[in-house]
């Protein structure tokens, strides 16, 4: 199905679509191990976003399909989602933050929020139950950080 968004009046250019220094980055996404499906699918959406949003992931440009039709471009960084148990979270956190990894959360006060005002006070006066970390920074620093961990199934 065609999108929304205009047709290019010429095609990207081809080749990679990430640059050198993306190399020397990662990005891992941390997510409870024992959520419900459903559940660990709305905290990779939600921290997927805030990647994007606060910059850390770029789009690519969008590229044509072998009809012709051209489709947006998605997130140019391998993003692999990895299980822990939920317990190991707030240590992972932790150690990630204090090798200097930048760290992006989503929590029950977030989850069990209907507004973001509602999330700043919760955030304030209850205690913090991690669903799932969003791991960006230097590629040695998160593997150090995260290498042992397994793939979410």
């Amino acid at each position: 199905m065609p999108t929304n968004a205009p047709e290019p009046t010429s095609p990207p250019a081809s080749g990679h679509l990430s640059s050198p220094a993306a190399h020397e980055e990662l990005c891992v996404l941390v997510i409870d191990e024992e959520l419900p499906r459903w559940l660990a699918s709305n905290a990779t959406a939600v921290l997927g976003v805030a990647l994007g949003a606060h910059g850390l992931i770029q789009a690519g440009p969008e590229l044509p399909d072998t009809d012709g039709h051209y489709h947006p471009g998605i997130g140019t960084t391998p993003l692999p989602v990895l299980a822990s148990p939920r317990e190991e979270l707030p240590a992972l956190r932790l150690k990630a933050i204090n090798s200097n990894i930048t760290v992006l959360d989503f929590n029950d006060a977030a989850r069990n929020s209907r507004s973001y005002d509602e999330y700043e006070q919760k955030l304030l006066t209850e205690s913090i139950g991690y669903l799932g970390l969003a791991l960006f920074g230097a590629r040695k620093a998160v593997k150090s950080v995260s290498g042992n961990l397994k793939s979410l199934r």
